[in-house]
């Protein structure tokens, strides 16, 4: 909370800074803000904001680090592997929707809670039955498309969309004038990652170059 006392200068601390942040790159963009931003958004002047962060790189991975600490990570008491998966990439799109460039912020494994997240996305993978390599390829495809949807449901939804991404639009205006909704289209890609990812336990789909492929037809 910032405070003032008469005559005093208002006095902040680490969470108002990463709460201010977290404000503006909402509405501006994570890519975007600038410190001069923060100040006034605080209500201080620009210095005063670097007693608790030394530049605006280190205050970008503190309100990434704070939205990630927020997820919720499904154990084993919350159903089979598949069930537990989705709920964990609901928990991230929940708390990390919305944020305009969150993706240039995340990194695989970069810091102790995106390191908490890879650990509990690994975790399901191995209770499913992946292998050590199977499953940290299968983290990846996952992470990639989870990062690629939250940028690009907050650039349909802000009209910043590429013309790549207006053209996909249009695509999806195909389906007979109902356009889906971002979460509708989201838990059908993410269903798609989930049977590819039966498929591979089942023995039906090869990750590693040197596997049999044993692709199962409709007349077998």
């Amino acid at each position: 909370m910032v405070t003032k006392g008469p005559g005093r200068p208002a006095t902040i601390t680490r969470d108002d800074v990463i709460d201010a942040a977290l404000r503006l790159a909402r509405r501006v963009g994570l890519d975007r803000f600038t410190m001069t931003q923060l100040a006034e958004e605080l209500g201080v002047a620009t210095m005063t904001a670097y007693y608790h962060v030394s530049n605006r790189t280190e205050l970008v991975q503190l309100v990434v680090e704070d939205l990630l600490h927020r997820v919720e990570i499904p154990g084993p008491e919350a159903g089979p592997w598949d069930l537990r998966l989705k709920a964990l990439e609901l928990n991230v799109r929940r708390e990390l929707g919305g944020v305009p460039a969150m993706g240039t912020g995340l990194s695989v494994d970069g810091s102790p809670a995106s390191r908490r997240l890879t650990d509990g996305v690994l975790a399901i993978l191995h209770d499913a039955g992946f292998d050590e390599t199977d499953a940290l390829m299968a983290y990846g495809v996952l992470f990639t498309y989870m990062v690629g949807q939250l940028d690009l449901d907050v650039l349909v939804e802000r009209g910043e969309a590429s013309p790549a991404d207006n053209r996909f639009a249009e695509l999806l205006d195909r389906t007979g004038g109902q356009r889906p909704s971002p979460d509708e289209l989201f838990d059908f890609g993410f269903d798609v990652l989930l049977i590819g990812l039966r498929a591979v336990l089942d023995g039906g789909l090869p990750l590693r170059e040197g596997k049999p492929l044993r692709v199962k037809r409709g007349s077998e």
